[in-house]
């Protein structure tokens, strides 16, 4: 299989009546958290496995959670799937498309693999935001960071709507890292790029929460890290139970879930 719109080949074995892997992430250059290239790096060779492409920066512009859904599933066709991984809010999504591709048949049901399984809400848009000016502390000053972060935060208190956060944290962004694009003397294309990845991350969190995945969750095993601000972790330990079929849990990062050869063990066994 070549790059399509919608899926990229990590691994591909040449049989193209091969069962896949579809993972479902939002991966990007310089983000600090390992990815599903990392993971299948340390993986048998013996799996094609596809990782999810995102729209076009700005055609994500007001599509919904199944929108998504609908993008990715056109392009995975009659190719049977054996398992379908989910990091973070992808985990919402791969949820989703494990039960497209059931088409109601719980016997058809691909294995249902969630790193970190978390859906988004106004808390985890705002902590990407917090994250992603934390990171332009390379060029701000500590003051200028805390100054942005508590804007931010003020702007996630006053608002309820989820999409409305998203624009208005946005807003926020662009004229922080206004600042931090002339400190770094960036040419207005590099700007432009790191403005639009940002806007199109928003927007795939946003849409993620418009998913219900409660139930697919259900079914799913859960990887979990120890840290306290992903996945399960946000949960309250006396209200886990039952919220996945099953959860491994591993005393490391959130950051390194991808890549730790301990979880790459536990993979392969479910696979």
């Amino acid at each position: 299989m070549t790059t399509t719109a919608a899926w990229t080949p990590l691994t591909d074995i040449g049989d193209s009546a091969a069962a896949v892997v579809l993972a479902v992430d939002y991966p990007f250059t310089g983000r600090p958290e390992a990815g599903f290239t990392d993971l299948v790096g340390k993986l048998p060779r013996d799996l094609p496995v596809w990782e999810t492409v995102p729209p076009v920066k700005g055609a994500e512009t007001g599509m919904s959670g199944t929108d998504y859904v609908d993008r990715w599933y056109a392009e995975v066709g009659d190719r049977p799937v054996r398992a379908v991984l989910g990091f973070c809010a992808g985990s919402v999504y791969a949820a989703a498309l494990a039960d497209r591709i059931a088409g109601g048949d719980p016997g058809k049901r691909p294995t249902l693999l969630l790193f970190d399984p978390e859906a988004p809400n106004a808390i985890t848009v705002y902590w990407q935001f917090h994250k992603v000016i934390d990171g332009l502390g390379v060029v701000l000053t500590p003051d200028e960071v805390t100054e942005a972060q508590r804007a931010g935060q003020r702007v996630s208190e006053q608002t309820t709507d989820l999409p409305e956060l998203g624009r208005r944290l946005l807003e926020v962004f662009r004229r922080v890292a206004a600042v931090a694009f002339d400190r770094a003397r960036l040419d207005a294309v590099r700007r432009a790029d790191f403005v639009d990845t940002v806007a199109a991350f928003m927007s795939y969190l946003v849409a993620a929460a418009t998913i219900d995945a409660s139930a697919g969750f259900r079914g799913a095993t859960a990887i979990s890290s120890r840290t306290r601000t992903n996945g399960l972790n946000l949960v309250p330990p006396e209200e886990r139970a039952g919220l996945v079929d099953r959860e491994i849990r591993f005393d490391i990062e959130h950051a390194d879930l991808l890549r730790d050869p301990d979880v790459v063990r536990a993979v392969a066994e479910h696979l």
